[in-house]
């Protein structure tokens, strides 16, 4: 093979793996979405899903009472001598509820 011969077949071959790049982030980019915008993945992880209810409700629970939980919020009932806020996580009674 001449030096001729090898010049001509690296200017053939110059940008190849910058457009197999870019190909193949096309590819990986339009998986990715076809992925985030089907039902199934908005069904479990969506704004209504099921994770993302769950994982809002222990959120809220564990940050209203200071205790791990799932319940949805329920007005407590001061008057019945307990709820679930009384004897927290981080805090406690020092003497019993009333």
């Amino acid at each position: 093979m001449g030096r001729n011969n090898i010049n001509r077949y690296v200017r053939t071959q110059l940008g190849q793996s910058t457009v197999e790049y870019i190909l193949l982030f096309a590819v990986v980019i339009s998986l990715l979405t076809f992925v985030f915008q089907s039902k199934a993945y908005t069904d479990l992880f969506g704004d209504e899903g099921k994770f993302t209810s769950v994982f809002k409700r222990e959120l809220q629970y564990s940050y209203r009472h200071g205790l791990p939980g799932n319940k949805r919020f329920e007005r407590p009932n001061y008057n019945s001598g307990r709820h679930d806020s009384y004897n927290g996580r981080f805090f406690g009674a020092k003497d019993p509820y009333p």
